[in-house]
């Protein structure tokens, strides 16, 4: 019995290191876990549309493009428009064209024209403007559109320098020839204003009338007041002076002057009339026109 027990002792000593190699096998052939499948990365962000751009506080918007204008004047018709020293073009009309290109912030050219071209070149879009002295009369009214009154000059009577009062009545006209030149918008109203009150002489130039005011013929001239002015600073006109109230009737003598434009130009004639409204209303038109001439033409 005592040879049986170490046997035993033997083979249990076996079965335990044989159990001590499977366990320590199992532990080192052990692997972790597998990971869970990796979640697919987001698509990226798309980039925000860029912002505009803002000014810094209190900068002003860029201004808009400024207008165009070609404007066509005669240069002959002094002191409204004409030549200076150097060719160019000036007088009352050009520089109060240049005021209100500035004011309306419009680029302006100031060209000369014969007269005869002027209104064809406006429809022909070769000039933008007409500031040449132009009655705005029903006829024209037809064919272009006019900006507000910038202008109206007066008709007047010239005398002899002992026929009255400066200031006379028209009454004292009664009886009296007065000369006229024929075609004219005077001689249209001395027909319609004073037909039974006066005798009216017609004449084929206001020169030819001037003469037979200044050798005693006829008692007074009726015509436009700023070339009766220039020609009352001559020194031939001497004999004479202004007679009677200024002669202002819409119905003969019209509406007066305004800038010429297409019809279709509405841009540009706005323009024109909100820069003359404001030149008027702070005396910068009025400021312009005594520069020019010694009574008022407006």
């Amino acid at each position: 019995m005592m040879s049986i027990r170490p046997c035993r002792l033997a083979g249990s000593l076996l079965a335990a290191l044989a159990l001590a190699t499977v366990w320590t096998g199992t532990v080192d052939a052990q692997t972790p876990p597998p990971s869970p499948p990796a979640t697919p990365a987001p698509p990226p962000r798309p980039k925000p549309p860029p912002q505009p751009v803002k000014g810094k506080p209190g900068q002003k918007p860029p201004a808009a493009p400024a207008l165009k204008a070609t404007i066509v004047t005669e240069g002959k018709f002094a002191p409204f428009n004409m030549l200076d020293g150097q060719g160019r073009p000036a007088g009352f009309e050009v520089e109060l064209a240049g005021e209100l290109c500035k004011r309306a912030k419009i680029e302006c050219k100031i060209v000369t024209a014969p007269w005869n071209d002027i209104l064809p070149g406006l429809l022909d879009k070769r000039y933008d403007a007409i500031m040449a002295s132009m009655e705005m009369t029903t006829e024209r009214r037809r064919q272009v559109a006019f900006s507000k009154k910038y202008m109206q000059v007066p008709g007047a009577f010239v005398a002899a320098r002992d026929a009255g009062p400066p200031d006379g009545a028209p009454v004292l006209l009664k009886g009296k020839t007065v000369g006229v030149q024929k075609g004219t918008v005077y001689a249209d109203h001395l027909e319609r204003t004073y037909r039974k009150a006066i005798r009216v002489k017609t004449y084929a130039t206001i020169g030819e009338a001037r003469a037979d005011l200044a050798a005693g013929k006829i008692f007074a001239v009726l015509g436009d007041k700023v070339v009766a002015w220039q020609w009352l600073k001559e020194a031939g006109a001497a004999c004479c002076d202004f007679f009677g109230q200024d002669v202002k009737d819409p119905k003969t003598l019209g509406d007066g002057v305004g800038i010429g434009m297409r019809k279709d130009d509405v841009k540009l004639r706005e323009a024109f009339n909100k820069a003359l409204t404001d030149a008027i209303a702070d005396g910068t038109h009025k400021r312009i026109a005594d520069k020019y001439l010694p009574f008022a033409i407006y």
